[in-house]
């Protein structure tokens, strides 16, 4: 059995990134974002088929714990479209009559919500399906879990995640933080690329240790080791920032309580949200034959 984990966001800017025309509910207003996310969802339900499941949003608010430990946490980025922003609130909706729980918080982020409920949820018998082609959430998968960038297909198990970042996903969280991350606007060490941060854990194991050791990285045997070693001591004050903010908080509180199992779908105030975002003919009689038989 398998809890699906997913990362909502993702997929709503993906199917507002990428509409090739823009589309409009009743109220003229601009809906392509919902209608993308819905065929998200579609393929979701009928291909996978999944009977535990959550959607994780993101709260959107500025008061999360990040934002409040450094202003700079994603300062780089523009503010969502008014446009956009409601199309959030209506793909929480169109997730919630479906009969899945959906959840955000004001203080934490989807990636925080995904690693609680992962947490909580997994087990011999229940193994997790993270639904992201965010990397930060690679550091949450454990030997039997799955992080799947869905459009893409390309799943990657524990020994995947090795292979391609060189570490291990628990030593992901330190990973970024040496480097950074330009996304989220996460300051890392100059001259610490995902290689060089990969080789000093390989070694060092976590950030702590590698700390305790700074003056022993210029003996290792890689290029510019002497100059890694001296921007670390130079720039070790970083990391107390960077490794906060990086690391997955797996115990949010307002996770104990919520529901992985699915409940019967509104199925009324499904068919009042498809006439209302003016559904085609082909996405209406696609969701008429899943809600009769789902």
């Amino acid at each position: 059995m398998q809890l699906f984990l997913v990362d909502s966001s993702i997929f709503i800017y993906k199917a507002w990134f990428g509409a090739k025309y823009e589309m409009l509910n009743v109220n003229k207003q601009p809906n392509q974002a919902f209608i993308g996310f819905t065929d998200f969802v579609y393929r979701l339900l009928t291909e996978s088929a999944p009977q535990k499941l959550v959607f994780a949003f993101d709260h959107g608010g500025q008061k999360s714990q990040r934002k409040t430990l450094y202003s700079e946490y994603k300062a780089n980025r523009n503010p969502t479209p008014t446009n956009l922003r409601r199309q959030f609130e209506w793909c929480q909706q169109w997730v919630e009559e479906l009969g899945i729980s959906k959840v955000s918080d004001p203080e934490w982020e989807a990636d925080d919500l995904i690693g609680t409920l992962a947490q909580l949820h997994r087990s011999p018998e229940l193994s997790i399906v993270i639904l992201s082609a965010d990397k930060d959430l690679t550091q949450l998968v454990r030997e039997g879990d799955i992080c799947w960038a869905f459009f893409d297909d390309k799943k990657l198990d524990y020994n995947g995640i090795m292979k391609k970042f060189k570490v291990k996903p628990e030593q992901i969280a330190d990973q970024l933080a040496l480097t950074g991350d330009k996304v989220d606007n996460i300051p890392g060490i100059p001259l610490v690329g995902l290689k060089t941060a990969a080789n000093l854990l390989r070694k060092y194991g976590d950030l702590k240790t590698l700390r305790a050791n700074l003056h022993e990285v210029s003996k290792m045997k890689f290029r510019y080791a002497a100059q890694v070693q001296r921007s670390l001591i130079d720039n070790e004050s970083i990391l107390d920032i960077s490794s906060a903010l990086t690391q997955i908080n797996c115990t949010v509180e307002t996770m104990q309580d919520v529901s992985i199992l699915r409940r019967p779908a509104n199925t009324e105030q499904l068919q009042r949200l498809m006439n209302f975002h003016q559904m085609d003919s082909a996405r209406y009689e696609k969701w008429h034959d899943y809600l009769q038989v789902g």
